[in-house]
């Protein structure tokens, strides 16, 4: 398998040359960026910021883009994940707008690229990129990434919160269920302890918190990080009850946070 640099340098390299002058920036995030990567499973996380939102003609030129470097990387085929989103519509939800009359694309595991409403969902993203995303292309990611009120932010992500018991309902498959609960430790710890944490760190530190539920944690953690397989025997009652009460829990503790504060 050829090692994530690889991988990146032919996508920095192609991307430069068929985006040239509209692509303003492209930034590497997540877990390779976090330290937390594991070469068999994890996902190479990207942004690309446009000079204008994406449309329909860019978009056919973007499948080609991922076509050819999944034929040159066939092991990475279905592990790249990019948002193309223009500046302008960065700009606008970081002032609040809804969004919803811009679009973005997107491609990532299980998803094939297609456009999608730049709704303030994406602020959750598009804020963690401008705090720790790693310039590829372009200035580094502070310069030209404006900066998102964190209380923006956080009602995004309590968004996500609320949407993941509707979610959870379709992950029938052990890679989508152990995804849900990493994903929702790594909410609850952003959102209870100002924490932005990897998976792996979120579940260790969740495992604490929720010793009611070490048992399905370890398993989801353990699942991700070795080698676990989409046959395997999945949890999907155990992680819809998760997600449930997590998802609840968060809920109520962030209403008792604003009637304390409010008072």
């Amino acid at each position: 398998m050829a090692p994530p640099q690889m991988v990146l340098s032919d996508l920095r390299d192609a991307w430069s040359s068929a985006l040239a002058g509209r692509l303003l920036g492209l930034y590497l995030h997540g877990s390779l960026v976090a330290g937390d990567f594991a070469t068999a499973r994890s996902d190479l996380d990207l942004l690309a910021v446009l000079d204008d939102d994406p449309d329909e003609n860019l978009l056919d030129l973007l499948a080609g883009l991922h076509a050819d470097l999944d034929r040159r990387h066939p092991q990475w085929a279905g592990r790249i994940e990019v948002e193309y989103v223009s500046l302008a519509a960065v700009r606008q939800a970081a002032n609040g707008g809804t969004g919803r009359d811009r679009v973005i694309a997107r491609v990532s595991p299980g998803e094939l690229l297609h456009l999608l409403p730049a709704t303030t969902h994406r602020v959750v993203t598009w804020s963690a990129v401008r705090d720790h995303g790693r310039s590829l292309l372009g200035p580094q990611a502070d310069a030209l990434l404006p900066a998102v009120d964190p209380e923006l932010v956080r009602s995004a992500l309590l968004d996500h919160v609320r949407d993941w018991p509707t979610w959870v309902t379709d992950m029938t498959n052990p890679g989508a269920q152990s995804y849900a609960v990493l994903t929702l430790c790594r909410a609850f710890q952003r959102l209870q302890y100002g924490r932005q944490l990897s998976k792996r760190q979120a579940a260790d530190e969740t495992v604490t918190a929720h010793p009611q539920w070490a048992h399905l944690i370890i398993w989801a953690r353990d699942w991700w990080y070795d080698g676990g397989r989409d046959t395997d025997h999945g949890n999907a009652d155990d992680v819809r009850a998760f997600v449930n009460e997590l998802s609840v829990g968060i809920l109520a503790s962030e209403r008792a946070t604003r009637a304390t504060t409010a008072r």
